[in-house]
């Protein structure tokens, strides 16, 4: 299910204001750096000042007639955040829209007061454009790291502690932002601590749930405004017969040309409906040797065209004899040839037609002195021979392939005729059916459109579930999952299976939006166990409230509790995102950044995979991406078609699905 990514993206500059220790002011740009050395989590943003103001305002505006060439557009100003967390450093490349020209790339939506999806106000990424970053550490020693075309961003892992100075490299059409100065901690090594967090886990009961559960005061937090709709309308699978279709098959020889039944190979090709393989008739291929023999003139009494191949005979075996009046295959005897030793000399020719006619004409008497002359004797006949020469040449020459079987054929043959002509081919009658909604066919899926009858392409939205067909119809066998918490009620993980659900992420708890208190959810044990029992591939999520790193180290800890003893095999993932009065609002991406590596990194020390789930908006302006890109990504996005630009593990399309065996609305995902 799972194709292994690495999504990176931009984020708000507004988050890193919140966090001054100092200020720096150099030339004309400013740069406000901010960090937590406890755990080692730094952030930078910097913007550059505005500089490339002279610009506009150039002389040659005075002669508009004399420059027909429209004036170049100013560089964008390109800015860049850089976050230093667990040592690893992550760097943003980003412009803002009113910078931005018409090659620069869309806005991707950013969250407004209610939480939806709209048209961004903030950060474009610079996606599309190769840049590098460059750092340098205190003995000048520098690394250059490659900006991701498909993010704008780049990661350094692993980096060792101290001073560096990262610098963007000159690019092409922007104002390159001016390099900053990070200091790279020391990592810290999450561990959980499993017993310390058992006693804090509450259940459901012990807390007031509509003042910490976010599932339940969801204002402000819609990852999308939009819902899924219908693009093909549904139907009941039904089939009817539509008639009756004779399919035939010929057997071919190695060099595609039809076999007889008697296993010879015919000069014919196979003709085919639109491409396909289905046989529609038979055509004599041009320029077929086959069934061609060789043929000479020989010159003598005979006078007539020799065919040299037929009947067994071939080149090596054709032998000419004295009067040219019989061709004899290797082997043979015959008496009218009473000196066979001439007949491979070719020197009397030359010889004998410079002087035929002056001395051999008139006398029939052969000479036996005369033995460089014997082939004049022939022309003893002069006044017929040079007459009857030219003549049977072009006469006879069309029974150069009389050993063709299929001569008289016609060009083109009916696939129905081909059996009666002597064609190897084979019949076999099938039955043509209108398809109606679902049909399974030769092991494939296909969705038949009720109004056309014609299987479905390309992505499409059925009973409010996205598919994705093939060019030829056929569905991809994406796997088709659900996320579930308590709030789908009790669940038949039976009929779930039976309805083509492959994979569930199951909510295993959450920190209050509140008071913080770690809370387990209600089914948790039910759903898992029940997902499992089913043959569901499984996950688990936490919602995390989390503020600073150890209390994600402590959300971490519970979850690690929680699965103790299951396999998972889709992992763990940090559920971030904004809810009403939510104790995590005010944080900076940084910071709540930091707190998902934090949880990540505790979840893979303890051997399970980890990823982190969001809606596009969150993770554009309120994570720093770049340095979560090593984990798994869930993108929450409700739309036909999936907008978010970067890499990405599992899809939430919709959170209004319907499954057998569970009575309520369900998030909808694909992988």
């Amino acid at each position: 299910m799972f194709n292994k990514r690495n999504p990176m993206k931009y984020f708000s500059g507004s988050a890193f204001a919140r966090l001054p220790l100092y200020k720096l002011v150099a030339g004309g740009s400013a740069a406000v750096l901010t960090a937590s050395i406890g755990l080692g989590v730094f952030a930078a943003s910097f913007v550059p000042g505005p500089a490339p103001e002279a610009t506009p305002t150039p002389a040659p505006v005075a002669t508009p007639t004399a420059t027909p060439e429209p004036t170049p557009e100013p560089d964008i100003e390109l800015l860049a955040d850089i976050s230093v967390i667990q040592q690893d450093v992550g760097v943003q490349l980003y412009t803002l829209p009113d910078q931005t020209a018409e090659s620069a790339q869309t806005p991707s939506p950013t969250p407004t007061g209610d939480g939806e999806d709209t048209d961004m106000t903030g950060k474009i990424p610079l996606t599309g454009v190769e840049a590098t970053v460059t750092l340098t550490d205190a003995e000048g020693e520098a690394t250059d790291y490659a900006v991701d075309t498909e993010t704008g961003t780049a990661l350094a892992e692993d980096v060792e502690p101290g001073d560096y100075t990262v610098t963007v490299q000159p690019i092409e059409g922007y104002v390159v932002p001016e390099s900053a100065t990070v200091t790279v901690e020391e990592k810290v090594v999450y561990k959980a601590d499993v017993d310390a967090v058992k006693d804090k886990i509450l259940q459901s009961s012990q807390v007031n749930e509509s003042a910490e559960d976010s599932a339940v005061n969801t204002a402000g937090s819609a990852p999308i405004a939009d819902e899924v709709t219908d693009t093909v309308q549904y139907a009941e699978s039904s089939k009817e017969e539509k008639g009756r279709v004779t399919t035939y098959t010929a057997k071919l020889s190695s060099s595609g040309h039809l076999l007889l039944s008697n296993g010879s190979e015919s000069p014919y090709l196979p003709i085919y409906k639109d491409g396909t393989k289905e046989l529609t008739g038979a055509k004599r291929g041009s320029g077929y040797t086959g069934y061609s023999t060789m043929s000479v003139w020989m010159p003598g009494a005979a006078d007539s065209i020799v065919l040299l191949g037929e009947n067994g005979r071939n080149m090596s075996m054709a032998h000419r004899t004295d009067d040219g009046t019989a061709v004899l295959a290797e082997g043979e005897e015959n008496e009218a040839s009473p000196t066979p030793e001439v007949t491979p000399s070719a020197e009397p020719t030359p010889e004998v037609t410079p002087e035929p006619t002056p001395t051999a004409t008139p006398t029939p008497t052969p000479s036996p002195t005369a033995t460089p002359t014997p082939t004049p004797a022939p022309t003893a006949t002069p006044t017929p021979a040079p007459t009857a020469t030219p003549t049977p040449a072009p006469t006879q020459a069309p029974t150069a392939t009389p050993n063709d079987p299929t001569a008289g054929w016609p060009n083109e043959i009916e696939a129905s005729a081909l059996a009666g002509y002597g064609f190897d081919v084979t019949s076999t009658e099938k039955i043509e059916y209108i398809y109606t909604g679902w049909q399974e066919i030769d092991g494939a899926t296909y969705y038949y459109d009720p109004v056309t009858h014609e299987p479905v392409t390309g992505n499409q939205v059925i009973q409010g579930d996205v598919y994705t067909f093939g060019a030829d119809g056929a569905l991809n066998r994406t796997a088709r999952g659900i996320d579930v918490s308590k709030f789908q009620g009790a669940i038949d993980w039976n009929a779930v299976k039976a309805d083509g659900i492959t994979f569930a992420i199951i909510r295993c708890g959450y920190r209050g939006y509140g008071t913080g208190a770690l809370v387990e959810d209600s089914t948790y044990r039910r759903n898992i166990q029940g997902a499992i029992n089913a043959g569901l591939k499984v996950g688990v999520y936490f919602y995390s409230q989390a503020i600073n790193e150890a209390e994600a180290v402590e959300e971490a800890s519970m979850v690690l509790s929680l699965v103790s003893g299951y396999s998972l095999p889709l992992g763990v993932y940090y559920d971030t995102e904004s809810v009403a009065g939510g104790r995590a609002n005010a944080i900076s991406a940084t910071q709540r950044t930091a707190c998902a590596v934090a949880f990540c990194e505790t979840i893979r020390n303890a051997g399970y995979k980890a990823g982190v789930y969001s809606y596009a908006s969150w993770f554009y302006n309120a994570l720093n991406f770049a340095n979560i890109s090593k984990y798994n990504i869930w993108i929450a996005q409700y739309r036909d078609t999936l907008s978010f630009n970067y890499k990405y593990n599992i899809w939430q399309y919709t959170g209004s699905g319907r499954v057998n065996g569970i009575s309520t609305a369900v998030d909808m995902n694909i992988g």
